[in-house]
C-alpha cells in the first residue's frame, strides 16, 4: 500500500473507482489489512491514547483535523448516488395575524414558519438578520416569531445555528425538557424525538440552559457538548472538539471510537434504511474513521467491514426501506 493511496482513501479525496479497487483489495489480504490498520492508527488512533502510542505523539489530532477539512464542500449533493443528498426543502412559509378589539391602538402580528430537511440532505435557512441555520437530514424546524420580536424554535432533528450578535433579540429553542438560549452564538443541538439523548455543543459565543419556568440553570462554555438522557433526566458536560460534532454540515460522517450501535443510527437516518445488528457484542465494538456522507452506504461498510472483519447483507426492498444485516 503506499503513502499516496492511504492519504487519498483517508482524506476522501480517492476516486469511487479508487476506493472501490483500494477496499477490494483487501478483503482478501489479511497483510494489506494489517498494513491498512497501522496507517490508520498513526492517523487517528495515535491522538485519542498518547500513552499507548509514544511513537506518535509529534502528530497531533489538530494536524489530523485539519489533513480532513482541506476539501470542504459547498453543497452536500450527488445526484447519481443512490443514498446521496439530492435536494434541499423548505416547507410551509405561512403568517399569522391576531387582531384585537377596536379599543387596541393598532394590530399585533405573529409570524409562523417551518422548515424540514429530507432524507440524505442538509438545508440552510437564512434569517432577516443575516444569521444562517442548517438543518441536517430528516430534521424538522419551526420558527414562532411574536409581536415583540421574540423568537422560539421548535426541533426535532438537529440543527447548526450561526446566529448574528443582537443585544435585542430574544431567541429560544424549546427542546421540551428544557429550553437553550441564545446570546450570538453559533452552536449545535442533536434532538431527534426517536432518540433518547438530546446533545448540544457550544463552538462559540455563550448559551444558557434555561428551565421551562425561565430559570437559568447552566450556562456552556465553547468547546463544551451537554448530552440530556431524557429516560432519568441527567445532564453530562463533557469537552469535545465541536468540529467533529459538525462535522455533518461539511458533508462528513466522523466517527471517533464510536460504538458501531451509534454508527449505525448515523447511517440509518442519512441513507433512509434499516440496519440490523445480529451479535449484541458487534453492537458494542468501537470505530475510528471519517467518510464524505457523498459516499454510498455499501462503501461505508466496506470499510467497516475491513477494519474488525464483519460481514454484511443488503436487502433491496422495493416497497420501504432497504434493510442491511450486520454479523460477523
Amino acid at each position: 500500500m503506499t503513502e499516496d493511496i492511504f492519504h487519498k482513501i483517508l482524506n476522501n479525496t480517492a476516486s469511487e473507482a479508487e476506493k472501490s479497487e483500494f477496499f477490494t483489495s483487501l478483503e482478501n489480504n489479511p497483510e494489506k489489512q494489517s498494513e491498512f490498520q497501522h496507517h490508520k492508527n498513526l492517523y487517528v488512533l495515535s491522538n485519542l491514547n498518547p500513552a499507548k502510542y509514544r511513537v506518535q505523539q509529534n502528530k497531533s489530532f489538530i494536524h489530523f483535523w485539519e489533513r480532513i477539512q482541506a476539501q470542504k464542500p459547498q453543497r452536500i449533493i450527488n445526484q447519481w448516488m443512490r443514498y446521496a443528498a439530492i435536494f434541499i426543502v423548505a416547507l410551509t412559509l405561512g403568517f399569522m395575524a391576531d387582531y384585537f378589539l377596536n379599543s387596541e391602538p393598532a394590530p399585533q402580528f405573529s409570524q409562523h414558519i417551518e422548515y424540514s430537511s429530507e432524507k440524505g440532505s442538509v438545508s440552510k435557512i437564512h434569517l432577516e438578520d443575516g444569521s444562517a441555520i442548517w438543518l441536517s437530514s430528516g430534521t424538522k424546524l419551526s420558527l414562532v416569531k411574536n409581536q415583540l420580536g421574540e423568537t422560539t424554535a421548535k426541533l426535532d432533528g438537529e440543527a447548526y445555528f450561526d446566529l448574528v450578535p443582537d443585544p435585542d433579540r430574544k431567541f429560544i429553542v424549546d427542546l421540551g425538557q428544557f429550553k437553550v438560549r441564545d446570546i450570538g452564538t453559533i452552536f449545535n443541538i442533536r434532538a431527534y424525538e426517536s432518540e433518547q439523548t438530546i446533545s448540544t455543543t457550544l463552538v462559540e459565543g455563550r448559551i444558557d440552559l434555561i428551565q421551562n419556568s425561565g430559570e437559568s440553570f447552566l450556562t456552556v462554555k465553547p468547546g463544551e457538548l451537554v448530552n440530556y438522557y431524557k429516560s432519568d433526566k441527567k445532564i453530562v458536560v463533557n469537552q469535545q472538539d465541536p468540529s467533529i460534532v459538525t462535522a455533518w454540515t461539511e458533508g462528513k460522517f466522523v466517527f471517533i471510537d464510536k460504538p458501531l450501535s451509534e454508527i449505525c443510527k448515523e447511517l440509518e437516518n442519512w441513507y433512509n434504511i434499516e440496519i440490523q445488528i445480529t451479535d449484541p457484542k458487534l453492537a458494542n465494538t468501537r470505530y475510528t474513521s471519517v467518510v464524505r456522507r457523498t459516499t454510498t452506504v455499501k462503501m461505508v461498510l466496506q470499510i467497516l467491514a475491513v477494519t474488525d472483519q464483519i460481514k454484511y447483507e443488503i436487502t433491496d426492498k422495493k416497497e420501504g426501506k432497504d434493510i442491511i444485516k450486520i454479523k460477523r
